[in-house]
């Protein structure tokens, strides 16, 4: 089974684009695509190169914020067409994969490393994808960030 290792974090400020959908229904390279129709006006911004996918919670089952761009300032100004929004601090998992095992990674920690972990899955928090420099070559790992709570 899959053995994160855990951390707490500061929250964080993000600027992407967004759309509300079932993260399971989304067509990723195309999302994908549209954010980097964006970068020449979200890379002046960035406080560096990595990039963030981020599944912000909106009260309702299995529908998210989906949302992809790049780590900024707090009160940074969001230009027209792009979204800026805050990651909560907190305690998570922290889960390593490959670019290509992202949707086995995320079945594995829904259907058998949450179900039997210490930890509950804090749903009030939005999880996030940290894609670092050289994460598409295959020589830096995707990390998945998931806001957990221990069980009590």
């Amino acid at each position: 089974m899959l053995q994160p290792s855990f951390t707490d974090r500061d929250a964080f400020w993000v600027l992407g684009i967004q759309e509300r959908a079932n993260p399971m229904q989304v067509d990723y390279p195309a999302f994908w695509a549209r954010f980097e129709q964006r970068l020449a006006d979200v890379q002046p911004l960035a406080t560096g190169p990595d990039g963030y996918g981020v599944y912000f919670p909106i009260g309702e089952p299995d529908v998210v914020d989906v949302f992809g761009g790049v780590a900024v300032l707090p009160g940074a100004a969001a230009p027209e067409g792009l979204v800026l929004r805050e990651v909560p601090g907190g305690q998570y998992a922290v889960f390593e994969c490959t670019m290509q095992a992202i949707g086995q990674t995320w079945g594995t920690i829904c259907g058998e490393w949450a179900p039997a972990s210490d930890y509950d899955v804090d749903h009030t928090k939005p999880c996030f994808e940290h894609f670092p420099p050289g994460c598409h070559e295959g020589t830096e790992p995707v990390r998945i960030f998931v806001p957990v709570r221990r069980k009590v």
